[in-house]
């Protein structure tokens, strides 16, 4: 996985990533260590999961964490992201075929 920070505009309280590859238990460490520090400051945030591999449940459960406080917080956040086929039967399988609407993500497909 790697994590890419694109826009860092610290006056405007605005951040934007580029996260690509495969989002799993095994390295979501690395978005939580950089999140724990930017987010409580960030009031604008846009997370493009554009080029993802693969998505687990612990993905799903820090991006819905995300999605929650920032709406609770009445923030601005946007996740955009394109599912391929196979990730999406994997969600399907899983009982989560809804994920774009659960974590409010505008897909391109």
């Amino acid at each position: 996985m790697e994590i890419k920070l694109k826009i860092d505009d610290q006056k405007n309280h605005r951040r934007e990533y580029d996260i690509s590859g495969d989002i799993s238990l095994q390295n979501i460490n690395i978005i939580v260590d950089d999140f724990k520090k930017v987010l409580p400051d960030c009031t604008d945030l846009t997370i493009n999961l554009k080029n993802i591999t693969g998505f687990d449940t612990a993905a799903f459960q820090l991006f819905y964490s995300i999605k929650n406080s920032f709406i609770r917080d009445k923030k601005k956040y946007k996740v955009t992201c394109s599912i391929n086929e196979e990730t999406q039967t994997v969600l399907n399988h899983s009982g989560i075929d809804n994920l774009a609407a659960i974590l409010s993500i505008q897909t391109n497909e």
